[in-house]
């Protein structure tokens, strides 16, 4: 067996050759002894450190690392020794001759067995730029996760390739419900509506080919963990993230936002609808009054056996029908006219329900179901009765032919704030006891876009409709100071839900006195002198033709202040005054007081398509203060003008 070749012993001519070599690299090579010495450094260390030659030669090379960093040096230097052949990479600080440090980076190899290095070999450089670039960029990274972590707006980080989200701070995981390492796992696909993909697909696109510049806004709906939806305004910019095409994104939740101005608008929408239906209506019931005054008047002009006779009927019959309209019109308005009494609500609804449960098919049971010991409400039971009418007819419609269940309840509820915000028409009802009056059916339910549009007047989801139906629903509730909502789900029925205020009473309020028998004849008619304001010629021409052949004097007045003035000048010889309350510029409820300022015992009749309850309540002790309902026949308006023409005692 030959013996191994051994290694030549360098030469001087090598050794000056392994110098040259070593002083042209930019790098700093070393070699220690057993014992950490400097044997052997190339020129770049008195470049780097600014020391001679002969000032670190023989020297511990521990001595110069700084005193934080010299444990670690030395223990690396001992596993180096232990381990033969191996190398380690190590940063440091070294002190320079100048007394300052420098940042460096080593990489060591055990070659004490070599016999031509016999030692601890390193290669070193100078890394102090880069250590003070990596120590700023760390800086920068800490001050962003914590204004990242701390912001209360909610923030997340998605790669932009794999769409996986790599951060998100405590708001946005307050926001979507998930814990941390939940949410990580996610992707950002993940947490958008399937209507929303495409419109976040067209975001990382653009982000993608860094086609933007700055943030891109948009908004977005994202799901929760619960599965609610989630309305936001997503800022985005595109950002590097740890060597990845990220997207960093802010959110604003602006689903409370959105909530708020839809109540606001459908506020507005309800009340600009309100405002159009009772104009429309004061209009229309002032034709009403002369087509239906003057077919009365020609009714009771022909003969009884004349062919006539069925078409002044007919005209009179859709004339009413068109009246009846009208006050749909002024219910949806809130403008409706109330006769209000005080009653239980749970005794009303067994009334109530008696009269429509002959409308309902008998393949539908309606149950009732009442709370002992309710408040007592104010209200107009008529009009409170075409709510549940409607809201009955609804629910059978909703139930259709098949066997369903329609539920009326009654129950005492405080509301509060938190409770009307969920609630149409109740942005300023004040907190405090009410009555809640339920109808709920198990029929088909209703869509939200169903929902947003149900009380929109004649809205309809059959092939013909019911007119103004849950509009007018809508208007009583409001007259009656109430508040109402809708809970339905497709294929799960439907639940109407209507709060109206606890009278502070509780007793049921007397019946009203029956009204005095006319005292006034044809004979005591003549010759009695009626002023007549009302803005609409048409009107007063209607109320001529209708009194002048019942041998009444009649004056007239075209506006509020013409009438008071007229008053003025001849209340001596004005026996009664036919005022209509809705007019411009003096308005009829102004213009009473001035008539009842100049005699407080005038006999005053008002007229209107609408009345609202308080005007009647502020005028109700007054005796000789009477109401006409527009429109009206010659024999109702004279059955009227008789009462207030009557003797009234103290008079």
């Amino acid at each position: 067996m030959s013996r191994p070749t051994e290694l030549p012993a360098p030469t001087p001519s090598d050794d000056a050759r392994f110098q040259a070599f070593a002083d042209f690299s930019p790098d700093i090579l070393s070699i220690l002894d057993r014992e950490g010495r400097l044997v052997f450094n190339s020129a770049a260390a008195w470049k780097t450190h600014g020391y001679r030659p002969e000032d670190l030669l023989g020297r511990s090379t521990f001595e110069l690392i700084h005193p934080e960093d010299r444990a670690d040096v030395e223990a690396t230097f001992v596993r180096l020794l232990n381990s033969p052949n191996e190398e380690d990479r190590l940063r440091y600080r070294y002190r320079n001759a100048d007394g300052s440090y420098s940042w460096m980076e080593a990489t060591a190899r055990n070659e004490t067995t070599n016999p031509l290095l016999g030692g601890i070999i390193a290669i070193s450089r100078d890394i102090s730029a880069r250590v003070v670039v990596e120590n700023a960029l760390r800086e920068s990274e800490q001050r962003f996760r914590m204004l990242f972590a701390t912001n209360p707006q909610p923030m997340t980080i998605f790669d932009l390739e794999s769409l996986q989200f790599l951060e998100a701070n405590e708001a946005a995981l307050a926001l979507y419900g998930h814990p941390r390492e939940e949410f990580l796992r996610l992707r950002s696909r993940a947490i958008r509506p399937d209507e929303d993909l495409a419109r976040f697909d067209r975001v990382v696109e653009l982000l993608r080919d860094n086609r933007t510049s700055g943030k891109l806004e948009h908004r977005a709906r994202h799901r929760a963990k619960d599965g609610r939806l989630i309305d936001v305004v997503a800022f985005v910019q595109r950002i590097d993230w740890l060597g990845r095409a990220a997207a960093l994104v802010l959110l604003q939740d602006v689903t409370e936002q959105l909530k708020l101005q839809t109540k606001l608008q459908q506020t507005q929408k309800l009340e600009s609808l309100g405002l159009l239906a009772g104009g429309i209506a004061h209009d229309f019931n002032n034709m009403l009054t002369a087509i239906l005054g003057h077919a009365s008047i020609a009714a009771d002009e022909v003969p009884g056996d004349s062919s006539v006779q069925e078409s002044l009927r007919l005209i009179q019959e859709s004339s009413l029908r068109a009246a009846e309209l009208c006050r749909q019109m002024l219910a949806y308005s809130g403008q409706g006219r109330f006769q209000v009494s005080t009653f239980e609500l749970g005794d009303f609804l067994k009334t109530a329900i008696d009269l429509v449960r002959v409308t309902i098919r008998p393949t539908i049971a309606v149950q009732v179901d009442s709370a002992a010991g309710l408040p007592c409400v104010e209200g107009d039971r008529a009009q409170l009765q075409q709510v549940v009418m409607n809201l009955v007819l609804n629910a059978a419609d909703a139930i259709g032919d098949r066997a369903g269940v329609i539920r009326l309840a009654a129950h005492r509820e405080y509301a509060d704030h938190a409770r009307f915000e969920t609630m149409h028409l109740s942005p300023q009802l004040p907190a405090g006891d009410y009555v809640a009056l339920e109808v709920s059916d198990n029929g088909c339910g209703m869509t939200p876009d169903t929902i947003a549009r149900i009380f929109d007047p004649f809205f309809t989801t059959k092939f013909t409709g019911r007119g103004l139906g849950l509009a007018a629903v809508l208007g009583i509730v409001r007259g009656h100071r109430g508040a109402i909502k809708v809970e339905s789900e497709p294929g799960h029925g439907t639940v109407f839900t209507i709060l109206l205020p606890a009278a502070a009473a509780q007793q049921t309020s007397a019946p009203s006195a029956a009204a005095p028998t006319p005292a006034a004849t044809a004979a005591h008619r003549r010759g009695r002198t009626i002023l007549v304001v009302d803005d609409e010629e048409s009107v007063r021409k209607t109320v001529d033709a209708m009194l002048t052949r019942e041998g009444l004097a009649l004056r007239f007045a075209a506006d509020g202040l013409a009438g008071v003035e007229a008053y003025r000048e001849h209340h001596h010889t004005i026996d009664a005054v036919l005022l209509d309350l809705t007019m411009p510029g003096l308005g009829g409820a102004e213009a009473l007081d001035r008539i009842l300022a100049i005699n407080p015992h005038a006999r005053v009749l008002l007229m209107s398509g609408f009345d609202e309850h308080v005007e009647s309540a502020r005028h109700a002790q007054r005796g000789q203060v009477g109401f006409v309902q527009k429109p009206f026949t010659s024999q109702a308006l004279l059955e009227k003008i008789d009462l207030a023409l009557a003797p009234h005692p103290g008079n």
